[in-house]
């Protein structure tokens, strides 16, 4: 388990169900291994969970991030004046492991 906090913050875990959260702007989580965990929140962040069955989330406008295998991912953005969240499952919808992610006019890019 790794955290962080504060603006450009960086956290990192690596093994099997390990978990890593930051918080700040351009804050960045990192974990490795199968079924581990990554979280940000603050604008322009990035969040990154390679492995097998991972997640990643980022809690903040403009934010980044990707999964493994089977995994899935939660970008928060803004439509107008309504926050909304977009979700990547990987294998659905062209949605790729290890590959960063975006929200660019409510959809999902690579970034």
């Amino acid at each position: 388990t790794a955290a962080s906090s504060g603006d450009s913050s960086k956290a990192a875990s690596s093994g099997n169900y390990s978990t890593a959260a930051s918080s700040g702007n351009y804050s960045t989580a990192a974990s490795s291994g199968d079924s581990s965990k990554a979280a940000s929140s603050g604008n322009y962040s990035k969040a990154e969970a390679s492995g097998k069955q991972t997640v990643a989330m980022v809690a903040g406008l403009g934010g980044r991030a990707r999964a493994g295998i089977n995994g899935a991912f939660a970008l928060a953005y803004k439509d107008g004046v309504q926050i909304r969240i977009a979700v990547g499952i990987v294998g659905e919808d062209g949605i790729l492991a290890d590959t960063w992610y975006q929200v660019e006019g409510g959809k999902l890019v690579t970034a």
